[in-house]
C-alpha cells in the first residue's frame, strides 16, 4: 500500500509540471455496481463471485494536461469508490440474528489509479462535450466481516487485492469549469486472500487462511459532478 501511495504522489507531482495550462478537477458522484459485482446470488456471496454490492459513492481527482492537438488532453486520475451491500440482503441477515448476536457485514473500498486521454469538442460558448478512456491499476479492500454473541466471535479479515483496471465514458463541460460525466469502470477480477479467526470462551481461539474460490469482478457505472480549478 505504501508503494501505491508513493507512486501516486510522484505521478501527481510530475504531471503538475507537464504544462502550465494543466487543470485539476475534483469529482464527486454515485457508483452503481454492475455485473457480478451487483449479482445477488446469496449462495455465491463473496467467495464464489457474487458481490451483492449496493449503490455507493465515488470521490476523485483528475488532472488534465493539454496536448498540441486542439481539445485533446492526457489525464491522470485517482479515486475512492465505496459500496456497501444491498439493503435487502443486509436486512435479511439482520432479521435472522438472535437478540444477543452482533453482525457487521463487509463493504467494498476500491482505489483506481488511471492514466488516459480525453477529447473535448466545443458546441457553443460555454458548452463542450467530452469523451475519455484510461487504464491503470485498482486496489480493492474489503472491510471486516464479524459475527459475535456473548461468548463467541467469528471474524474474517480480507487482504488488499491488486488488479488492472480501465474506464471509458463521456459527458459535458459548462463554462470550462463544471463537468457532468457518465463513466464505466472495470476494475479487475480479484481472488482475495483472507484470514478467518474464531474465539470462544469454551474452546479458545483458532484461525485459518483462505482465498476466494472464484474471482470477484469489480465494475460500476458512475455519474459524477466535477469542478475545475
Amino acid at each position: 500500500m505504501r508503494k501505491v501511495i508513493l507512486l501516486t504522489v510522484i505521478c501527481v507531482g510530475l504531471s503538475t509540471f507537464l504544462s502550465a495550462q494543466s487543470r485539476s478537477e475534483f469529482q464527486i458522484g454515485v457508483s452503481t455496481p454492475s455485473g457480478d459485482f451487483a449479482d445477488d446470488e446469496e449462495d455465491e456471496f463473496l467467495t464464489d463471485g457474487s458481490g451483492i454490492a449496493g449503490t455507493g459513492v465515488y470521490v476523485g481527482y483528475k488532472l488534465l494536461n493539454p496536448l498540441k492537438a486542439d481539445g485533446l488532453f492526457t489525464t491522470f486520475s485517482i479515486g475512492v469508490m465505496y459500496n456497501g451491500l444491498q439493503t435487502d440482503f443486509k436486512d435479511e441477515w439482520e432479521d435472522e440474528m438472535e437478540d444477543d448476536m452482533e453482525l457487521k457485514l463487509p463493504s467494498y473500498v476500491n482505489i483506481p489509479v488511471l492514466v488516459g486521454l480525453q477529447y473535448e469538442k466545443s458546441l457553443s460558448t460555454g458548452l463542450s462535450l467530452f469523451g475519455e478512456a484510461g487504464i491503470g491499476a485498482n486496489v480493492l479492500q474489503i472491510t471486516k466481516f464479524t459475527l459475535s454473541d456473548d461468548s463467541n466471535e467469528s471474524k474474517t479479515t480480507f487482504k488488499p487485492s491488486f488488479a488492472l483496471g480501465y474506464k471509458f465514458g463521456g459527458g459535458i463541460v459548462l463554462n470550462n469549469k463544471y463537468s457532468l460525466g457518465l463513466t464505466y469502470l472495470g476494475l479487475g477480477s480479484h481472488k482475495v486472500k483472507y484470514e478467518e479467526s474464531f474465539e470462544s470462551d469454551e474452546d479458545g481461539s483458532d484461525s485459518e487462511d483462505g482465498k476466494f474460490e472464484k474471482a470477484l469482478p469489480i465494475s460500476s457505472l458512475n455519474i459524477t459532478l466535477g469542478i475545475r480549478f
